[in-house]
Parts: structure tokens; C-alpha cells; sequence
């Protein structure tokens, strides 16, 4: 089980927040060598990770991420996309944040993709894969959440539709679905947090990333279509 991965090379975005690094961290004890990209200052990366920082609301930084990638690590096999931003509902937020929010959480995550299945596709593997982290949200649609939910809700769809486009190529596609994860995300300290955690309102982020790491490591030809994963207390509006 412990080289399981030896032989993948995975781009995470997101990679210095809990849910990316946790996952960083679980890849490369499994073999895997990571490039993990993450905004400029961000820090919080795995040990044993190569850093990319960028924007990757920015088209022109997704593709010299990917370029990066390339010189790096030779080619991309796995992409795990995790990148994301809190929102406060429509009329509460300004025009440039809402659509930051947009960028960040939903076109990264289509540029990301297009890029990672251009070298998944040039390398010829059978394996090659693309997990992208979606919400619970969607189907709470809970007060407060309407421009959170536009970003996680056009993931999901993206990565159910996507699935069907890339079966005969055999390129998984794999939607991770969590619930509330105690991260800085949340608009809470860490002391907070942890009670959150505790109490079992929120889930661990390396929970978060146990299930991605599951679906990163079934055989060619098992695909986890969608894994939702919640803490027991999982808020319901």
C-alpha cells in the first residue's frame, strides 16, 4: 500500500489550505510526487511538495501552472482540485467579490481540468484521473449561500457531465462532496474550531482528504463517480 501511488504525478490546488495539504501529505507518503499550488504568501504546503504560487482565477496563471508542472514533475496524471473561497450572499456582497468567488471556485476548476486531461491524454496511461471537491451545500441550499452554492453547485454538474465525456478515454472523473470542514474557510479561530470538530459539527480536513485519497487509489476501471462525506451534526439550513 505504501508506494501504491510511486508512479503518479499529481497537481493539488488549494494545496496550502487543511483539505489540500492534508491530501498532499497522504500522496507523497504513498509514493506520489505532488506539485501543490496554492496563491502567493499562502503558507501551510506539505513537506516533501514542490510549491507553485498563482492565481488560478487567472487563466494565464492556470496555464503556467501547468507549464510548471510539466518541468517538474514530466507530465500530470491526477489532478485534485481544491481550491476555494468563502461568500456572503448576493446582496451582501460586492460585484468584483462575487465574481472572484465564481473564478476561484468554479472556472479554476474548469481551466484546471481542460489543462490537467490535455497531459493525461498526451502521456497515453489508463489511469489518469481528475478529482475535483465540491460541497454538501448544493443540496442544503442553506440561507446565505446563494453565491457559494452558483460556484459548488456548477462543479458538480460539471464534474457528473464531464464523467460521461471522458469514459471512453478512460479518464476518471471524481466528485468529492464534504460537509462542514473545520478549516479557515470557516470564520472561526482555531479554538473554535476545534469544538466544532469535537462536538462533531465539522469534519477533520484530513478526513476531507482520507476520501480523496480512496478514489486517487482504486484500480484503473473502478471509479467513484461521488463520495459525500459529512460530520455526524452536519448542519441542515
Amino acid at each position: 500500500m505504501t508506494d501504491i501511488l510511486s508512479d503518479r504525478r499529481v497537481v493539488i490546488t488549494g494545496g496550502a489550505g487543511g483539505v489540500g495539504r492534508e491530501t498532499a501529505a497522504r500522496m507523497i507518503k504513498h509514493g506520489a510526487k505532488v506539485v501543490s499550488a496554492d496563491i502567493p504568501g499562502a503558507k501551510g504546503h506539505a513537506k516533501g511538495t514542490i510549491t507553485f504560487a498563482g492565481d488560478l482565477s487567472r487563466q494565464e496563471d492556470i496555464d503556467k501552472l501547468f507549464v510548471f508542472a510539466d518541468r517538474q514533475l514530466g507530465g500530470v496524471d491526477i489532478l485534485v482540485a481544491c481550491a476555494g473561497l468563502p461568500a456572503d450572499a448576493l446582496m451582501d456582497i460586492s460585484d468584483a467579490g462575487w465574481r472572484q468567488v465564481i473564478e476561484s471556485n468554479l472556472s479554476s476548476y474548469v481551466g484546471c481540468t481542460k489543462r490537467a486531461i490535455e497531459r493525461i491524454r498526451a502521456s497515453g496511461r489508463v489511469d489518469g484521473q481528475v478529482i475535483l471537491v465540491g460541497s454538501i451545500s448544493v443540496h442544503i441550499k442553506a440561507i446565505g449561500e446563494s453565491v457559494y452554492n452558483a460556484s459548488k453547485g456548477g462543479v458538480a454538474l460539471f464534474a457528473e457531465t464531464l464523467r460521461k465525456e471522458m469514459i471512453a478515454e478512460k479518464i476518471r472523473v471524481t466528485l468529492i462532496e464534504p460537509g462542514a470542514i473545520a478549516t479557515h474557510l470557516q470564520p472561526y479561530d482555531d479554538a473554535k474550531l476545534a469544538e466544532f470538530a469535537q462536538g462533531l459539527e465539522m469534519l477533520p480536513a484530513a478526513e476531507v482528504a482520507e476520501a480523496i485519497l480512496f478514489a486517487a487509489t482504486r484500480p484503473p476501471g473502478v471509479d467513484v463517480v461521488t463520495l459525500r462525506i459529512e460530520p455526524l451534526n452536519q448542519k441542515i439550513a
